[in-house]
């Protein structure tokens, strides 16, 4: 079976789960935001949650971010050896676009460490 290589579609790809990821944060975001409004018990579970929403989307940003570093390689060596890249794929600025969502992993990550850090004070260390 022949599959067409459509950079474009790619990139869409690439753009559409880079949204999921920033979406998928903002809901953590908010559930943590929101956990206030419940009783102590669920209040906790609910931050908790939070937490695990925010870590499943820095490993769905770092998996996507891997992937399309790679798709970029491959393109780069394809266009090296001579074959057809189509002309609007510029690679310096998808990379700068790949630069950017690992600032935003980096940032997520930092919340995802003063999350944890808040667990574990709050499940471990408070008497």
């Amino acid at each position: 079976m022949q599959y067409s290589n459509n950079p474009q579609s790619f990139v869409n790809g690439f753009y559409s789960a880079s949204r999921n990821v920033f979406l998928t944060v903002s809901v953590a975001i908010a559930m943590y935001g929101f956990s206030a409004s419940f009783k102590t018990a669920k209040r906790h579970l609910v931050k908790d949650i939070s937490l695990f929403i925010m870590l499943y989307a820095l490993l769905l940003g770092i998996t996507n971010l891997i992937y399309f570093k790679r798709y970029l390689t491959k393109l780069e060596n394809e266009q090296k050896i001579g074959e057809n890249v189509p002309n609007y794929i510029d690679f310096q600025m998808l990379r700068v676009h790949a630069y950017l969502k690992v600032y935003f992993l980096i940032i997520l990550a930092v919340l995802l460490i003063a999350g944890t850090i808040r667990f574990i004070n709050r499940r471990f260390l408070r008497k």
